[in-house]
């Protein structure tokens, strides 16, 4: 692997005291938040974009807020296999992400037959479903907003929610033709939004 094509990387090297546990716990949540790879407790690696290099700039100033030390490097990975190993682990973090992600939109779908088979086609029903789908929605943002390298599971989890968007749509009309209101044009959910 030449200098030219090999990928540069953010490696984050921290210590911060142990009391309070809660500046473990806040930098703990905010390299999650970033996708950063744990590769040893207080050493984090992400792939070197100017953004990212910007909130790892942050988090090492608050690091040193909190009384502790941080270092930031760029790094070049030194062969293909190490890329390729670094690479799998941010792939395999986000797959269970994506997994459950999956599992949860299957859950959706089952509430959204289950509901139908009982023909609770209210408006109230229909606005709780939104709620649901709302919040896997952010979260599979979220995920999809570190997944740097297209882990295999996200198209599962695609396809997943390609299918609850289907039921939930049809689940809709239902509502609207029970309740004897003309469904509005532009209403979110796909149905009916103009072209």
């Amino acid at each position: 692997m030449s200098n030219d094509t090999a990928r540069q990387w953010l490696l984050l090297i921290y210590k911060v005291p142990q009391d309070p546990t809660r500046f473990r716990t806040y930098l703990w949540r905010q390299m999650r938040m970033l996708g950063a790879l744990n590769l040893q407790q207080m050493v984090c690696l992400l792939p070197k974009t100017p953004d990212l290099e910007a909130e790892f700039m942050r988090l090492a100033y608050k690091i040193e807020e909190f009384g502790g030390e941080a270092n930031l490097l760029t790094i070049t990975s030194p062969s293909k296999e190490w890329e390729d190993r670094i690479i799998a682990g941010f792939n395999a973090t986000l797959d269970e992400e994506y997994a459950e992600i999956a599992e949860n939109e299957e859950r959706f779908q089952d509430e959204i037959r289950r509901e139908s088979r009982k023909q609770k086609f209210t408006f109230t029903e229909l606005e709780d479903m939104e709620e649901d789908r709302e919040k896997i929605s952010r979260e599979m943002a979220k995920v999809q907003a570190r997944d740097f390298f297209g882990a295999p599971s996200r198209r599962e989890a695609e396809a997943q929610m390609a299918e609850s968007t289907k039921l939930l749509e049809d689940f809709s009309r239902k509502v609207y033709a029970h309740e004897g209101v003309e469904e509005p044009v532009g209403t979110g959910n796909g149905t009916n939004d103009p072209p």
